[in-house]
């Protein structure tokens, strides 16, 4: 029997709009409020990677003009300055939690920083104690007068000194087996510690084929765990970040560098940006070394550079990249009040408004060495899709409707028309950064900039492209206000370079990778009853680019939906995710978000929400947090799928922002 498909409540689609973990989902604005769906789009298009009903452009179409180069400064508030926000913001944000009250005492060997005892969730449990982190492999200390002790796995502990050390079996990540290991103290008391965490996330591997020459570890976020996972399906890490309670943590991963190894993730400080249409964060990133120890905590430096001068901001989750020690490029939204808005640009012909700034530096050894501003670029305003009424904008939030509830926004009133959610470089043979490859939510589009003049080089797809040759890839879409373009991405997440040599440079032809989400319609936001979008189609696909020539080949196309047909998964992304092309049998795939089906537990009834494409039953779980895919077999070698831990209460999205993967 066909089972009945149900909307979400208001208040449901109110709380998931305003908490979702990547923000993305979150967006949101007064002229939605009359929409019970997504609607499907015009065209009805299903995207096979069909062209549309339109003319082919002919053979020796001239290319594009170069895009104009980085304006004068126009905008009237850079001097922003939050640090003594930061300073009072990073003072009260605990990244580990309060250590259990108890005089056992636990520590890892190797410094990694998080690991220690947290009582049990369970009132009235004064036995069981569980860690916070935990780092394969490595040596655990107990300490604080331990008599005796005895492991689950490997018997009889020695105790010398009061000091006991265990190294922890190992764990699967699918229904890891806990090690208990209890105590038994010089006072008498007695404890019983275990190596999984109380609030760790469901974890299930349904494959795990990768082949010997690509085996690596698998890096992601879930409910503010910190997650590694090695292709045989081992956990590698855990560190659990929920200590920071609503703030978000997110974007984990591993940086190997020409001067060591990395981790690094994102807290956010200033939550009342993350509102009702919070597609960004304002935070931090923490560094780790390769022991898994805190040694950074880096925020948008002050800058004294003649056009862009300020003073200390936030940063985002969406970005932050480590070129070696103490070389970072770094991503912030920053609200500010811009006077050099185009005539006729977005709606209402303001000449000037509020808009979320995207501003990217590249900081070595605590100086910024290059910083770009998308306010300098008045063509952005233009080539926006969302967030367009810069008429409308203000610095005093909005009142937004979310169904029939009305929800205030501080983070509303500025208009967030780029975007930015992906950075990536290459270098100059001194080590700084060359090229810059930024890709635009909100422009539908990947731009590349010369990161030290500012010069805006080539646009790849969008209502401003300076390149062509993937027209057959495209299908006709509309910006927020209606008008119609040929789009290539829409609503994309990510962009990478995939061809730098061990140099970090490029030589000829430019490759990159894109991982398209196809989100529904503009404004991008998530309604029920919908996972259906228009077109119902995440993919990704590699690009080749000629800019002297301003053509470009397409190539590699993955369609989600071809994956639906490789395993139990609904392969969709309304939001975030990311692709890396390693080789033909190794592209690792991470999906993101889909905030009605993440929002939507295990325990809720069967049915809750379906897809009329013949998926009955897409609850939380339904999605993979990432799939690795074998093109030239055309398999899945490995899926990793998660469920909320039942002890874990929370209205936020279920979903990983991001998989990254390294061979070590």
């Amino acid at each position: 029997m066909r089972k009945r498909m149900l909307q979400l409540t208001a208040m449901a689609l109110a709380v998931a709009m305003l908490t979702a973990g990547c923000g993305d989902a979150a967006d949101t604005s007064a002229d939605q409020q009359d929409s019970g769906v997504v609607q499907q789009d015009s065209d009805g298009d299903n995207q096979e990677n069909e062209p549309q009903d339109k003319e082919k452009p002919e053979e020796e179409e001239p290319k594009a003009e170069a895009p104009v180069s980085v304006a004068e400064l126009d905008y009237t508030n850079v001097n922003y300055d939050f640090a003594q926000d930061i300073s009072a913001e990073k003072e009260a944000v605990a990244l580990v939690p309060g250590e259990a009250d108890i005089s056992l005492k636990a520590a890892d060997a190797n410094g990694a920083t998080g690991v220690l005892l947290v009582p049990s969730t369970e009132e009235g449990n004064t036995t069981d104690y569980y860690l916070n982190a935990y780092v394969a492999g490595n040596e655990l200390v107990f300490t604080g007068g331990v008599a005796s002790a005895s492991s689950s796995v490997s018997g009889d502990v020695t105790v010398e000194n009061g000091e006991a050390r265990v190294i922890p079996a190992a764990l699967k990540a699918t229904q890891p087996v806990d090690e208990v290991i209890e105590f038994t103290m010089e006072d008498g008391s007695q404890y019983k510690v275990h190596t999984v965490s109380e609030l760790l996330p469901v974890l299930n591997v349904t494959t795990a084929a990768v082949a010997e020459e690509n085996a690596g570890v698998y890096h992601f976020a879930l409910d503010h765990f910190m997650l590694s996972v090695d292709t045989n399906g081992d956990l590698v890490y855990y560190r659990n970040f929920g200590s920071v309670g609503e703030l978000m943590a997110e974007n984990f991963s591993k940086q190997i560098t020409k001067d060591g190894t990395f981790y690094t993730t994102f807290v956010e400080l200033r939550r009342e940006y993350r509102n009702v249409n919070g597609g960004y964060s304002s935070g931090m990133y923490v560094v780790m070394d390769e022991n898994f120890k805190e040694i950074d905590y880096v925020t948008l430096l002050p800058n004294t550079e003649e056009n862009h001068t300020h003073g200390e901001g936030y940063l985002d989750q969406h970005e932050f990249v480590m070129l070696g020690k103490g070389h970072y490029l770094t991503l912030s939204y920053t609200p500010e009040y811009v006077e050099n808005i185009p005539e006729n640009a977005g709606t209402g012909g303001a000449a000037a408004g509020y808009v979320w700034a995207g501003v990217f530096q590249e900081v070595k050894d605590g100086t910024v060495v290059a910083e770009i501003n998308t306010t300098d670029y008045p063509l952005l305003y233009e080539s926006a899709v969302e967030k367009l009424d810069y008429a409308g904008s203000t610095d005093q939030g909005v009142t937004v409707t979310v169904n029939e509830d009305e929800v205030f926004s501080l983070a509303d009133g500025w208009q967030d028309y780029v975007h930015p959610n992906s950075l990536d470089y290459t270098l100059h043979a001194d080590g700084t950064v060359d090229s810059l490859l930024v890709s635009m939510r909100d422009q539908c589009a990947v731009y590349q900039f010369d990161m030290s003049s500012g010069a805006l080089e080539w646009i790849l797809g969008g209502k401003a492209s300076t390149l062509a040759g993937y027209e057959e890839f495209t299908s006709q879409r509309q910006d927020e206000a209606g008008n119609e373009f040929q789009a290539l991405t829409y609503g994309q997440h990510y962009a990478r370079y995939m061809n730098k040599n061990e140099d970090g440079v490029i030589e000829g032809t430019i490759q990159i990778s894109v991982f398209d989400n196809q989100t529904g319609t503009a404004p991008f936001f998530i309604q029920p009853p919908a996972p259906q979008m228009a077109p119902n189609l995440t993919r990704t696909f590699t690009v080749n680019i000629d800019p002297e020539a301003g053509t470009v080949e397409v190539e590699n196309v993955i369609n989600g939906t071809d994956l639906n047909q490789k395993s139990e998964g609904y392969h969709i992304a309304s939001h975030c995710g990311s692709v890396d092309y390693f080789n033909d049998n190794s592209v690792l795939i991470g999906w993101g978000l889909h905030g009605v089906i993440d929002n939507i537990g295990p325990m809720a009834p069967e049915g809750t929400i379906a897809d009329p494409a013949g998926y009955a039953d897409l609850r939380q779980g339904s999605r993979p947090v990432f799939t690795e895919y074998d093109k030239a077999n055309d398999t899945i070698t490995f899926e990793l799928y998660a469920t909320r831990n039942s002890k874990v209460q929370s209205h936020e999205a279920l979903f990983s922002y991001r998989t990254y993967k390294t061979a070590e």
